[in-house]
């Protein structure tokens, strides 16, 4: 397949600048025309490393002026918290609240607690915290919130949420833990978790507080017997086992893998023994991985979790939390430096891949343990130095640049004696490995999924959902085919690939990086991978030319059954007769393996029905004998195995992270 290097320069471009629209954009048209061609060419295009490259931006006069016009100019840009709009939305939470215990129809009142939870919702993520605003709720307009929020989850029969409210709005200033409310709220709370002695020593403790009404106790028993708690999805993930357990010397791996070299392809990943169709060969949490902007109004900005009672960030109204723990990971790690700058970010139009450099540093303990990270991953992982033109290092070097001036911005470096741009040493060194983050990441970052599920069904209409993306130390070293031999799917952040197919010892275990044979036909399947992965791919998809999905017909090619022979042989024309193998010169029956590939079909259609009935580990089971049995018998491509693994994919993922819309 001819190169490219139109569309190779464009798919490049697209990792670093995701959006034509933000700044970042104009800012390198800016520089580009200030140096002119030449330069760029006779001068940048010929230093030999990351070093001489970031040095030169900053210190070159041909381009220095433009870059450190633009990065002086660098300043926080976030979303502010606001007391009075948190009041606001707080009344008004409280008047629906207030509206739903009127005597209206059942359905009316649940959509009106509805509406009050997603005002309720923005009076927590607009409120600041505790006493940064004493104008307004004596300082206490977070405490509120939660506090407000709590009554509405009660009613819902949502307790564990509203207990967890609860605590909040005392760890926010609110002086409950005296106060017969407080305990009526929490025996409510209990009660709807369904944990009626917790609801009856709350209830003990609101008795025997001074002043308690015993009227009011009377009433609160009242409402507690009207509580229906909320019912309780049981949760489909399930977090798997490495079969065979960890490998030592490949973190996030099964036993059952190892890690190889070759000249033209690099490190990476092949079967150590034997493995079976179902045996989990990875299970990797992210060196860095970071939610796409798109998401942060509706997924946890640490844990990736769907938010329903989002937790703010202290500081700024851009970025939700699952919960209190998550903002506390968070905000004590990675966040004290991006949360200032979060809106400047996204309005550079960076691309996903740059926010994942930024939080390696970010998530760091210290500065030594950022650059001891990035520097051994520019050592390990391919980044393809060699093909990269002046152009390229340019567009990386300046977002390196900016994304090191973020730092010095939001202290990462302590206190600077300056406000100038210009970089000391060790922030020379930041901005050095940053680029060389830019450059690996474009290779062997993996985008991170959740399945989306309908109210109907699991499968039927069920979609992929991308959220965001992350760096898997492991999980790089997986090599691309056209057809992978594992199927990928998510536990929160966590990447987990499971075989699809059996392996013999020394197979390649591959997964696909996008282009697959069964949508995409070669010609446009190599144009992807060259102009994106910088390789041509010659896997056994690509080496026969399989056909697309749509144009496959049923036919199926039998493994010859002599010992040590690996000709295929098509379907015979009469099965009473034997068939003649060219390469062993044998004649050979093949009753036996189209006995096997009957079988094989029944119990797809098994597993069919299974996850019709929505029974998915039932139906993971069945497609896993299927696909073990078909590949002693016959190879791909065959129909009815590829819609099987396919299928499988689909069932592993339903065991993943799932939401409903």
């Amino acid at each position: 397949m001819e190169f490219d290097p139109n569309y190779h320069h464009i798919c490049s471009v697209r990792t670093v600048q995701s959006e034509r629209k933000g700044f970042f954009n104009e800012f390198c048209v800016d520089v580009r025309e200030e140096c002119g061609d030449k330069w760029l060419q006779n001068y940048f295009g010929k230093l030999k490393s990351n070093a001489a490259r970031v040095l030169s931006i900053f210190s070159d006069r041909e381009v220095c002026d433009p870059v450190l016009g633009v990065l002086e100019h660098v300043q926080p840009v976030f979303k502010q918290k606001d007391a009075l709009f948190s009041a606001q939305r707080r009344a008004q939470a409280d008047k629906m609240f207030l509206m739903s215990s009127g005597s209206g129809e059942e359905e009316e009142n649940r959509e009106l607690l509805q509406q009050a939870l997603l005002a309720a919702n923005l009076a927590v993520m607009r409120a600041p915290n505790r006493d940064a605003d004493t104008s307004i709720d004596d300082g206490l307009s977070l405490a509120l919130a939660y506090r407000s929020r709590a009554s509405i989850l009660i009613r819902l029969g949502e307790g564990e949420a509203a207990l967890s409210d609860l605590k909040l709005a005392t760890n926010f200033g609110l002086e409950l833990k005296g106060s017969v409310d407080y305990y009526c709220k929490m025996a409510k709370a209990y009660a709807a978790m369904g944990e009626s002695a917790r609801a009856e020593i709350s209830l003990k403790i609101a008795e025997k507080l001074a002043g308690s009404d015993p009227t009011h106790i009377a009433i609160c028993r009242k409402e507690i017997a009207a509580i229906k708690p909320a019912p309780k999805e049981a949760s489909s993930v399930i977090e798997p086992k490495l079969t065979h357990g960890e490998n030592p010397e490949l973190s996030g791996a099964s036993k059952l893998v190892k890690l190889v070299e070759a000249k033209e392809k690099g490190r990476f990943v092949v079967a150590g023994e034997i493995l079976r169709t179902g045996d989990v060969v990875l299970c990797e949490e992210p060196v860095a991985a970071c939610l796409e902007p798109g998401f942060f109004g509706t997924n946890c900005h640490h844990c990736f979790k769907r938010l329903h009672t989002p937790v703010s960030c202290l500081h700024c109204s851009g970025i939700a939390f699952c919960s209190a723990q998550c903002m506390g990971e968070a905000s004590s790690t990675y966040h004290r430096f991006e949360c200032e700058f979060m809106d400047l970010l996204i309005g550079s139009g960076m691309s996903i891949l740059c926010f994942i450099a930024l939080r390696i540093f970010t998530q760091a303990r210290t500065l030594d343990e950022g650059l001891s990270t990035a520097n051994l991953l520019f050592e390990h992982l391919c980044s393809h130095e060699d093909e990269r033109q002046a152009a390229d290092y340019l567009q990386r070097s300046l977002m390196a640049g900016f994304l090191m001036r973020i730092l010095q911005k939001a202290q990462y470096f302590g206190r600077r004696k300056t406000e100038g741009v210009n970089p000391t040493a060790v922030e020379l060194q930041v901005a050095t490995a940053l680029l060389g983050l830019l450059q690996v990441l474009q290779y062997n970052a993996h985008q991170i999924y959740q399945t989306q599920v309908t109210e109907e069904h699991r499968f039927d209409g069920s979609k992929v959902v991308c959220v965001g993306a992350g760096l898997y130390g492991t999980g790089s070293y997986f090599n691309h085919e056209c057809w992978p031999s594992v199927a990928g799917h998510f536990v929160g952040k966590k990447l987990v690939l499971t075989a699809t197919k059996p392996h013999r010892p020394n197979e390649v275990v591959a997964v696909n990086y996008g282009p697959i044979f069964i949508k995409m036909n070669l010609k446009e399947r190599q144009r992807s991978l060259r102009g994106r992965y910088s390789f041509s791919c010659n896997c056994m998809a690509c080496q026969e030319n399989w056909p697309l999905l749509q144009k496959l017909d049923k036919q199926v090619r039998f493994w010859c059954t002599t010992a040590n022979c690996v000709n295929l042989l098509k379907f015979p024309k009469d099965l009473a007769k034997d068939v003649r193998c060219p390469r062993c010169r044998k004649n050979i029956s093949l009753k036996e393996s189209v006995a096997k590939l009957i079988k094989v079909e029944e119990l797809y259609r098994e597993a069919a029905k299974a996850m019709e009935a929505q029974k998915t580990s039932e139906a993971i089971e069945l497609f896993k004998e299927g696909i073990e049995n078909f590949f002693q018998v016959a190879a791909l491509p065959h129909k009815d195995t590829l819609l099987a693994q396919q299928s499988l994919l689909k069932c592993l993922s339903d065991t993943g992270t799932t939401f409903k819309k």
